[in-house]
């Protein structure tokens, strides 16, 4: 987060990343404190995928302003605060719109940690081999390149995390996916609400084995394609930063 959030947001909009001094008249973000005991009236606190304690820590200061990253977390903060909400998402990766072209769908992917996978790495990779699916995963990236260069190797991406209905989760990584032209095939999260049109629901790992495998159809591929591409757009960098740039 603070990458994304912190470093590249700031890189784009030509502002200061944790800078020592000379800020003092300078519009503040602080992304998910501790404490806000060195945080001024009027400036920003943005609140991300934070844990709930700083809920109490804002209730107690209602002159803060907050940013939050997705719907679903606007929507359930604006009934715990007082505190002026602004929603900005998260960009994505894509920088530069590249499109991943491929002859055959192939290879489906999960990229994130993988206590975040809810079901066995070894027998989703099983199951999807059955289909003629490779599948392939990674927790060791370091830097935005190493996303992108995850994504240009997969046709598919496929997420199942149950249990967590946390309004704080957000749909950046369906987003990421999508910039690149790759569907995604997932459970159900209220966290996914404002993209819940773009991408593929299903309830049951069964289901999403039937949801690869009519993705393997070259023409309902890339219709989903086409689809989530342009949804993605708002969501580049350079739409993310005219958000930041409203802020007063």
């Amino acid at each position: 987060t603070s990458l994304i959030r912190g470093e590249q947001v700031t890189e784009h909009i030509g502002g200061k990343y944790n800078p020592k001094s000379g800020y003092d008249q300078d519009i503040c973000i602080y992304l998910k404190p501790k404490t806000l005991d060195h945080i001024k009236d009027g400036s920003y606190v943005d609140f991300s995928d934070c844990e709930e304690y700083l809920i109490k820590l804002l209730q107690d200061r209602p002159k803060v302003k907050v940013i939050v990253s997705s719907l679903a977390s606007f929507e359930f903060l604006k009934e715990k605060l007082q505190n002026k909400l602004f929603l900005i998402p998260e960009h994505h990766c894509n920088f530069d719109r590249v499109v991943r072209t491929r002859k055959e769908i192939n290879t489906a992917g999960f990229i994130g940690t993988p206590r975040s996978f809810t079901y066995p790495l070894k027998d989703i990779t099983k199951r999807l081999e059955k289909i003629g699916i490779k599948f392939i995963t990674n927790s060791n990236y370091k830097n935005r390149q190493d996303v992108i260069d995850f994504y240009q190797q997969i046709d598919i991406q496929i997420v199942w995390y149950i249990n967590d209905n946390s309004p704080f989760k957000h749909p950046t990584k369906f987003i990421n996916a999508a910039s690149f032209g790759i569907p995604t095939i997932a459970n159900w999260l209220v966290g996914y609400r404002e993209w819940e049109d773009n991408y593929v629901p299903v309830n049951s790992i069964d289901e999403m084995m039937k949801e690869v495998q009519k993705l393997k159809n070259q023409d309902y591929y890339n219709q989903w394609g086409r689809k989530i591409i342009k949804a993605a757009e708002p969501y580049h960098i350079e739409n993310i930063a005219k958000l930041y740039r409203q802020l007063t």
